[in-house]
């Protein structure tokens, strides 16, 4: 379109007077006519209404169709052709008997008709050849791990009305199987509706417990025996101990349990047993600690009442705990791992905030606590020595994660200390497979992962993962996966990233270093204070001050002054001896001068 202007004029003295306009005939300034050759290109179309909707046209149906409840059963398969008398998990038992058979003479008939009759088959069913069998499978390796992350699998809640707190966790060695005791924390906090019911998780079905455990009071810990995996102990809120076997059900309901055996409520616990750890033995035997002060140890084979040789008063000794709490100590948390510390040493954690380390092969009650570490201002609620490196130990308590040396007389204070948390910590753990990585949760609902060997100074990812506490927390074996549990009866099972559950190269070695180089240090800076305090303690001493001028020890000092006292004292004897002859001759003298003899001066 042509640009449409209009220009005009006047005297430069009419600028800035007002405009006047005045009423004139129209002007024709422009014309702009049609142009027919684009007007010929187009055809007047009449206009019309159309309606147009873009929206499918959907009906809706409705029906009911029954809810299918799925429920996984299992059948026990045990290894059997044992007699009765041979316990088929002792290998020494079996070893004894299959050596006794192989000296039978029916042995070798037998072998050879065995042979005999199956070899042929055998033979011929090496002959067929899988032309799909992979000889050499190469391992997928995850060259890009990316940073370290944690993504949520699945969520097992609370099947009870009213919502319990996750307690404690343990994972069935395989990793398929969860148990979780819930119970409630808070005294005399027991509702309407409330079950005391804990219960056994399958990790492919979350929707439904697979086994009910049913104790007589609710459950503040389990855990799986390590020898066998159908047998679950467990520590109730009223001190009491029970076993489970998961092949028996004691109720018509099949998911049911009852506990095998317990333990006698005059001879159990005063208070909650709090923590639970299965010993390394023959027999069968657990450690549990409570808040009465004592640590007892039962045999599954009685276990109406604890191992009288085997419980320890948690009070230690005023030699061990110079400036510590005195008293009887309540236990919370315990440390055992055959492995790591030794068939016969455990940790327990107590709620003044002091760690002991105990013994079970002390004499004495004074032996069987033999080191005491405190430094925590509220309780310890977990302790746990690091499973690569033996010698240094972790424990979890008020709104720190302090790191320490285990069984040493001089260092007595943590090396490694991690900031003040804004939420209090909970509970703690080391990762199974990762030397230099911690796991912690606090009561904020946030789970954080220390990564040592990376960082020392913060966590290297902190995850929300409820808007309640956090409780505890449990790795499998493995250290991909992690359980982990809060007071709104949610546990959480999640996948580490590769770079958090793999261990490093030389990782073992590096953090081993680090942690000895730090108790070097301790130790130089310890020995360093003493020795100043010794300084400054002889320069106020007056006595010891003229000794290091004299540069004389004790020894030299002593024998100085036995030497001393031998010549002051023949010294005085002579002097003596002197004086005892010049009063003989002067009584003498005077006798001469009363008799009247004449004196004379022999000088």
């Amino acid at each position: 379109m042509a640009e449409i202007s209009f220009m005009y004029q006047k005297v430069r003295r009419e600028f800035g007077r007002p405009d006047e306009f005045q009423n004139n005939e129209p002007e024709n300034l422009f014309e702009n006519l049609p142009n027919q050759v684009l007007k010929d290109e187009y055809t007047l179309m009449d206009p019309y209404e159309r309606e147009i909707e873009n929206v499918p046209m959907l009906s809706e149906y409705g029906t009911n169709t029954a809810q299918i409840e799925t429920r996984p059963k299992g059948q026990a398969h045990v290894e059997g052709g044992w007699p009765a008398a041979i316990d088929y998990t002792d290998l020494d038992d079996k070893t004894k008997y299959r050596k006794k058979v192989e000296r039978e003479e029916s042995y070798v008939a037998t072998a050879r008709e065995l042979v005999e009759r199956h070899v042929e088959k055998v033979l011929k069913q090496n002959n067929a050849i899988d032309i799909f069998e992979e000889y050499f499978v190469e391992p997928t390796i995850d060259l890009a791990s990316g940073p370290p992350s944690a993504k949520s699998v699945t969520v097992f809640q609370d099947p009870s009305p009213v919502k319990r707190t996750v307690s404690k966790l343990s994972w069935l060695p395989d990793a398929k199987k969860l148990a979780i005791a819930y119970c409630s924390m808070k005294f005399q906090g027991s509702q309407d509706g409330m079950t005391h019911k804990s219960h056994v998780w399958d990790i492919n079905n979350p929707n439904c417990p697979e086994l009910d455990l049913i104790p007589a009071s609710p459950l503040c810990c389990l855990q799986y025996s390590p020898k066998d995996s159908h047998i679950i102990a467990g520590g109730s809120y009223n001190g009491v101990v029970q076993l489970w076997d998961t092949r028996k059900g004691g109720t018509p309901d099949a998911r049911s349990v009852q506990p095998e055996s317990k333990s006698i409520i005059d001879d159990s616990h005063k208070d909650p047993v709090w923590d639970l750890r299965w010993l390394m033995s023959k027999s069968g035997e657990f450690l549990t600690v409570s808040t009465d002060g004592q640590a007892f140890v039962w045999d599954i084979r009685a276990l109406s009442k604890p191992i009288e040789s085997e419980t320890v008063v948690l009070r230690p000794s005023d030699k061990i705990n110079e400036g510590g709490p005195k008293g009887i100590l309540g236990g919370i948390c315990i440390d055992y791992d055959a492995q790591v510390g030794g068939p016969s040493k455990y940790m327990v954690g107590t709620e003044q905030g002091t760690v002991l380390l105990c013994n079970r092969k002390g004499k004495t009650a004074q032996d069987k606590i033999s080191h005491c570490y405190f430094g925590h201002h509220g309780p310890v609620y977990s302790v746990m020595r690091n499973p690569h490196c033996s010698k240094y130990f972790m424990s979890v308590g008020d709104w720190t994660v302090r790191l320490w040396t285990a069984e040493d007389a001089l260092l007595k204070t943590p090396m490694f200390t991690t900031y003040y948390h804004k939420a209090y910590l909970t509970n703690g753990t080391w990762h199974p497979a990762r030397a230099g990585v911690i796991l912690t949760t606090r009561m904020d609902g946030v789970m954080d992962v220390w990564d040592l060997l990376y960082r020392q100074t913060s966590p290297v990812l902190s995850v929300q993962l409820s808007e309640f506490s956090l409780n505890t927390l449990q790795c499998t074996a493995e250290g991909r996966h992690v359980a982990v549990g809060g007071v709104d009866g949610n546990t959480i099972l999640l996948e580490l990233s590769s770079g958090l559950s793999q261990a490093q190269y030389d990782e073992k070695n590096i953090i081993e270093s680090m942690f000895s180089r730090e108790s070097s240090r301790d130790r130089a800076l310890l020995q360093r204070a003493k020795e100043r305090k010794g300084k400054a303690r002889k320069k106020s001493n007056p006595q010891q001050r003229e000794k290091e001028v004299c540069g004389l020890d004790d020894v030299d000092l002593q024998q100085l002054t036995k030497e001393f006292l031998a010549t002051v004292k023949d010294h005085e004897e002579h002097d003596n001896k002197v004086q005892m002859e010049l009063e003989a001759r002067r009584s003498q003298l005077v006798k001469l001068i009363d008799d009247g003899q004449e004196v004379l001066n022999d000088d």
